[in-house]
């Protein structure tokens, strides 16, 4: 494992298990502020910001690390398709092609697939 810290760190390509950890961060990032905004203490635009500043934000570490954005296991696969979700939906609300109700669903929908541990 210190191996592949080290070869990410000099630009080597991420490993699956790291890829998925990132991808697990990011979705954790926008995750954590969900449940403030399903309780009606943070608002609709500030949780689309969230949304895809966390999938722009692991976007921008796999590019650092030398990665493509190709998923390199199953898993990292099936968190691509939760990655282009929070984009599609937080960015669809910033432009006004979907409401509050719609993140709400996709955010309610995050909380109860990826709780915070």
């Amino acid at each position: 494992m210190a191996s592949n810290r080290v070869a990410e760190q000099q630009g080597a390509a991420p490993t699956a298990a790291s890829q998925v950890g990132q991808m697990r961060a990011a979705i954790g990032q926008a995750v954590a502020v969900g449940p403030g905004f399903l309780r009606g203490e943070v608002d609709a635009d500030h949780m689309a910001n969230a949304m895809v500043g966390a999938v722009r934000g692991y976007a921008e570490q796999e590019r650092a690390s030398g990665g493509d954005g190709a998923p390199h296991s199953a898993e990292a696969r099936e968190l691509r398709g939760v990655l282009a979700e929070l984009m599609a939906c937080g960015s669809g609300y910033l432009a006004g092609r979907c409401d509050a109700a719609c993140v709400a669903r996709t955010m309610t929908q995050m909380v109860r697939e990826f709780p915070a541990s």
